[in-house]
């Protein structure tokens, strides 16, 4: 009689746990993504600061807005 109640809960249990770890799975990859394309976000900002910062491309801006007039 206690057999099938105490047999179901252990199936409940054992797939809680498991959800419980897929989860856990996922959340850990979610974050590497997040890290990895924040790293590539840093990269491209670098590239663009370096460009904007550039004396040439300064220079540039200001003749075509001197061109514009």
């Amino acid at each position: 009689m206690f057999v099938l109640p105490i047999t179901l809960f252990g199936i409940f249990t054992g797939h809680r746990k498991e959800m419980m770890i897929m989860t856990a799975k996922l959340r850990s990859s979610e974050i590497d993504n997040g890290k990895n394309e924040l790293e590539a976000v840093k990269a491209r900002l670098e590239v663009v600061e370096a460009i904007v910062t550039d004396k040439q491309y300064q220079l540039n801006q200001e003749l075509a807005s001197l061109k514009e007039r």
